[in-house]
């Protein structure tokens, strides 16, 4: 049995938390136990590690009474320690696939069984290439991407203009849904006032809340509206306007980074947030993706071509034949794709999983966190059966950069995908069954033609600093 699958029974115990306490991860180690499987590929579908904000400082510094620390890289950039914790989720990897026979240990032969893919910014680049670096030491850099800033259509299928949009049917789904942006400010009202003490710097709680500081603006009283984005260009994740939480999420984004990149205490969140708190407030992150990425509509225009690759990627192993949309070649085995949460979130939604993770919220995406999919083949029937997970490391081991070993591994747990797992206790989905809900998930109208699609080669020159 994986070391995945042995974890998912502990770990399950938290999935009813929403807001989370310090919960000790549990660590399982990888005993000599034939599940009678063997493992025959692995597509890690990840998030970047850590960066700096995105958020340029001169719009930050009118959202809060103190100045935001400095990462000391330029905006959207991965930080050094985001290098080495991606670096040391990649050995992890390494310690567990030499395990699982997956990997043999010699550089080159490994290297020609893996692919390496991310979307063109500097931090998913960064982060695949680090997470390389811990797989397959000594290798030579072999990411795929096009060159930066020039949008990759499985990510970002709109702004690449492989798929067309309407606006207004986004909108419209999002109301339906989330009713008006004066119903979720009240659904959220414990995360805004615990965002604005922060930046304004008073006890929580204060009755009445003081006033807004001259000079500053406040996020948290700025409206949330759900209305279709028709400002050209559109691209993926900006289809829906929705007003002042953009300005919210903007102002409390560097928290969680500062945190994982082992900033003083004092500075994260100007030391007015408890871990648990900090937690909290990601719960509007997620609210985002919701409304975002994650409607019926907007989950098909946006995540079908990425969803379509991850099959076709499938197919390819269990053909062990070149599949045209797919990543990689027949013979990739290890496949390993970066990009942002939201394109994580929206893979996800499709397949209509969750998980709950120590520390973390329901379905947030930690930095370097990542959907898994495990292609497996029956020893005994010689049928293939999918193993799912979502891992990550958690906020302290990113924080301490703390090294990962079979016997200490990242938090993961196995994933329930709804109507395909056996029972309660075998999550494991049969191929053509797995291969049927995606399918059926995926809208084909929103999926590029592989004949059309020049995949990208291996990008050179990406600046590290």
């Amino acid at each position: 049995m994986s070391l995945f699958k042995r974890m998912v029974i502990l770990l399950g115990l938290v999935l009813t938390l929403t807001v989370p306490v310090r919960v000790q991860v549990l660590a399982q180690t990888i005993t000599n136990v034939n599940d009678g499987t063997t493992l025959k590929q692995i597509i890690i579908f990840g998030r970047h590690s850590i960066r700096s904000s995105v958020t340029d400082p001169s719009i930050l510094s009118q959202m809060a009474v103190d100045s935001y620390p400095s990462f000391n890289v330029p905006k959207g950039y991965l930080t050094p320690n985001g290098r080495r914790a991606e670096i040391l989720l990649g050995s992890y990897y390494r310690k567990y696939l030499l395990q699982e026979g997956l990997l043999t240990g010699d550089t080159q032969k490994d290297t020609n069984r893996s692919y390496f893919r991310a979307n063109s910014i500097q931090r998913s680049n960064i982060t695949a290439a680090a997470f390389q670096a811990g797989l397959i030491p000594g290798s030579k850099m072999s990411v795929h991407s096009y060159p930066l800033g020039q949008p990759d259509p499985v990510f970002d299928p709109i702004l690449a203009k492989v798929v067309e949009v309407d606006p207004v049917r986004a909108a419209t789904e999002a109301q339906a849904l989330f009713n008006s942006g004066a119903a979720l400010a009240s659904a959220y009202s414990g995360e805004y006032s615990l965002i604005r003490s922060v930046l304004f710097d008073y006890p929580l709680g204060t009755q009445p809340p003081p006033p807004t500081p001259p000079g500053l603006v406040d996020p948290t009283a700025q409206a949330i509206t759900l209305t279709a984005n028709t400002t050209p260009p559109l691209f993926t994740g900006g289809v829906v306007n929705y007003g002042g939480l953009g300005s919210v999420i903007n102002a409390i984004d560097p928290f969680v980074m500062q945190y994982a990149d082992g900033f003083p205490l004092e500075q994260v969140a100007w030391g007015r947030l408890t871990l648990d708190q900090l937690s909290q407030q990601t719960r509007l992150t997620s609210l985002q993706f919701n409304i975002e990425m994650l409607s019926p509509y907007l989950n098909k225009v946006q995540s079908s071509n990425a969803a379509s690759h991850v099959l076709r990627t499938m197919e390819q192993a269990v053909i062990s034949d070149y599949v045209p949309g797919a990543f990689g070649d027949a013979g990739s085995r290890m496949v390993v794709v970066i990009s942002s949460d939201g394109y994580v979130a929206g893979l996800a939604g499709l397949l209509k999983v969750h998980w709950q993770l120590p520390g973390y919220q329901p379905d947030f995406c930690a930095p370097g966190g990542a959907l898994v999919f495990e292609l497996r083949q029956s020893k005994r029937t010689k049928g293939y059966l999918v193993r799912v997970f979502y891992t990550a490391q958690t906020f302290d081991q990113l924080r301490n950069l703390t090294p990962l070993t079979i016997k200490n591994p990242p938090a993961t747990m196995q994933l329930l995908i709804p109507g395909g797992s056996k029972s309660a206790t075998d999550l494991d989905v049969d191929f053509g069954l797995f291969q049927k809900l995606l399918r059926n998930a995926i809208g084909q109208k929103y999926v590029q033609d592989p004949s059309e699609e020049t995949p990208p080669t291996v990008l050179t020159g990406v600046p590290t600093k």
